[in-house]
């Protein structure tokens, strides 16, 4: 946890200087000399009035971080247009965002333990407060990036997202993401690009036979009649590949969402959960996830898959046991060594919340074997020693 934004010093701090102090003290000793035994311990009891002053700072902030994230000022989250100068969000927690020039950041969901949002244009910074409370989800576009402490950004063009990690680590997800699934490291980049659409082949107009009569031709000054245009309506993959989500949901609804689950392969089922996720609606996310596991295990994505739905039964179903089973199934399946500290380090808090204190122990042994100088050590002796 970490302290208020603001130096307590400032707040709490005696205005008076060290020799001021003692030269007040001398005066009150010469008075009363009587009082001069008496000295330490009210200088001590100053001390433990300062202490408290600190802890109690302290509280109120970590009370006040409890709940859904807001604006430094206090006030409500909303949506945020940058003018040509860019514009700075200072965030409760201490966290902050600057947005360049012209970019739109949406707030989706806040709450005690996550943030979600979505980049609609423009480029963003993120400097996310380590060891903070909540999950952080950034909608891009092209793709999702997930954080819990760090700094990062976001560059999004038309057809075209580059994410650039600064400090500590994030994970990015989506359809144009190399195995669906990322991790990138401080001073990693990562740049996709929208799949060019596919020019269907010419097809040439059969020649005319011998024997028929000549095709009547049109007058110059007379134009042809142009058909009318048909309204084209985008369908739910066109608008969540432009990062539409909530949009791509409402064509589906709750019904057309689950009916699509029963005859999609695995690419369009991670579309088709990333559509419920991002859109506000995550019990809807773990049919298409499950599909996968139950019909595509073979397939390389499939722990990607049981990752995927394990972090979404820990953080927005609050599933513990669920989430464990997830997990523990996305490292039998053989999840790529650069997410498997990810995946073990989310299961040891799995089994924590669930309750199973010896699972929770036993998966943290492993951990340690595998990663003796892994970077959730401390979390994960943090979540063994809570009662």
């Amino acid at each position: 946890m970490s302290l208020p934004r603001f130096p307590l010093r400032d707040r709490l701090g005696d205005p008076t200087d060290d020799r001021a102090l003692a030269r007040i003290w001398e005066g009150i000793d010469a008075q009363f000399p009587h009082r001069r035994r008496r000295r330490a311990p009210a200088l001590f009891a100053l001390s433990a009035v300062a202490a408290m002053g600190v802890v109690a700072g302290i509280w109120l902030h970590a009370r006040h971080d409890a709940g859904p994230l807001r604006f430094a000022d206090g006030g409500a989250l909303a949506t945020v247009e940058a003018p040509a100068s860019g514009a700075l969000m200072s965030l409760s927690d201490g966290s902050r965002i600057t947005l360049g020039p012209g970019a739109r950041l949406q707030p989706l969901e806040s709450s005690g333990t996550s943030f979600v949002a979505t980049l609609s244009s423009g480029s963003a910074a993120f400097s996310v407060r380590p060891g903070g409370p909540r999950r952080w989800r950034v909608a891009c576009g092209l793709a999702t990036v997930e954080v819990v402490g760090t700094e990062f950004s976001c560059n999004r063009d038309p057809g075209r997202l580059r994410v650039a990690v600064q400090h500590g680590a994030v994970l990015v997800l989506g359809e144009r993401v190399p195995d669906r699934m990322q991790r990138l490291d401080a001073g990693q980049t990562l740049d996709l690009t929208d799949e060019p659409a596919v020019e269907p082949f010419p097809v040439e107009a059969p020649s005319a036979a011998p024997n028929d009569p000549p095709a009547l031709e049109t007058p110059s000054d007379a134009p042809a009649a142009a058909p009318a245009p048909e309204a084209s309506v985008p369908t739910w993959r066109e608008l969540a590949r432009r990062g539409r989500h909530r949009e791509a949901f409402a064509s589906l609804g709750h019904t057309g969402l689950h009916r699509e689950v029963g005859r999609l392969g695995v690419t369009d089922l991670f579309a088709l959960a990333d559509v419920a996720r991002l859109s506000g609606h995550p019990a809807d996310a773990e049919a298409p996830l499950a599909r996968i596991l139950d019909h595509f295990a073979r397939d390389p994505q499939a722990p990607l898959a049981a990752f995927a739905l394990g972090r979404l039964e820990l953080d927005a179903l609050d599933h513990p046991r669920q989430a464990a089973a997830a997990l523990a199934r996305a490292l039998a399946l053989g999840i790529p060594r650069g997410l498997r500290e990810d995946v073990q380090a989310r299961l040891v808090e799995a089994h924590v919340r669930a309750g199973n204190r010896a699972a929770a122990r036993a998966t943290a042994d492993a951990y340690t074997r595998e990663f003796p100088d892994g970077r959730y050590r401390q979390t994960i002796a943090a979540q063994l020693s809570q009662p």
